[in-house]
């Protein structure tokens, strides 16, 4: 792992910890490459991993997408839909993991960071968090199995409704639609996180295996078939003067400006 990456393995529970305060723990190139390698790490560990979890490090942001201002060096359409099929391709493999996946929402999670955590089997989310998908703002479209994973969770209509137009969720909206799975007092987050990866990791793992193994053919956690399309459209976004005006205008006062997969 790096020193913006973390990855955590005891008691059967493998936890990755994105650590970029100066950017709010938004994804770069580096970090897509480390949560690569975090995946590849846990797979490589059958026997000692029963359950793979997800965070921001501190208390205020879970993801905050991707950063916008490292990433700005992408300038043409074929990079940021290389960039967008990498980081799909990452989030592909933490969804198809044969354990179970959980996304520890301990801070806001905006554009891409909504992302990363419908790749999740499960959401738990500290009840003053605030989760959107507001890529829209930004000109570009979700790219890293976003659109295709929320339309899973929450329907095509309220799918729509949030993508198109780029409406925050706090925790209590999210939990109403099926985004959250279990929403925790902050005080309690901390303890109750470790409470239920530990309850999941003491479980008999061969029958929660086959049990989203079932799960999995009703519903699948991936959408190859419509890849191709998802990263080209973002591509041919990201590189439209429309996105650059909207990045450019959400720039001055900040340099974290982020967007989303």
């Amino acid at each position: 792992m790096t020193a913006e990456v973390h990855l955590r393995i005891d008691g059967g529970v493998a936890l990755v910890t994105i650590d970029r305060p100066a950017t709010r723990n938004a994804v770069s190139l580096a970090v897509i490459g480390a949560l690569d390698d975090a995946v590849s790490e846990v797979e490589s560990r059958p026997r000692d991993v029963n359950v793979f979890a997800i965070r921001g490090a501190g208390d205020r942001v879970f993801v905050s997408g991707g950063d916008l201002k490292e990433l700005a060096v992408l300038r043409t359409a074929e990079e940021a839909e290389k960039m967008a099929a990498s980081m799909r391709a990452v989030l592909d493999r933490v969804a198809l993991l044969s354990i179970p996946t959980v996304a520890l929402i301990n801070g806001d999670a905006y554009g891409g960071g909504g992302e990363v955590a419908v790749a999740c089997d499960m959401r738990v989310a500290a009840d003053d968090v605030r989760i959107g998908f507001t890529q829209s703002r930004l000109a570009i479209l979700p790219a890293w199995g976003g659109v295709e994973r929320l339309t899973t969770l929450v329907g095509r209509a309220r799918a729509l409704y949030l993508l198109t137009t780029a409406h925050v969720l706090d925790a209590r909206g999210a939990f109403d639609i099926g985004l959250i799975d279990e929403i925790v007092a902050r005080a309690d987050f901390e303890t109750r996180s470790d409470e239920l990866l530990a309850s999941i990791a003491a479980m008999p793992t061969t029958p929660n295996i086959a049990t989203k193994a079932i799960v999995n053919s009703l519903a699948p956690p991936t959408s190859p078939d419509t890849c191709g399309a998802a990263t080209s459209a973002f591509g041919q976004a990201w590189a439209s003067d429309e996105h650059w005006a909207a990045a450019d205008a959400r720039r001055p006062g900040s340099s974290r400006i982020v967007a989303g997969g």
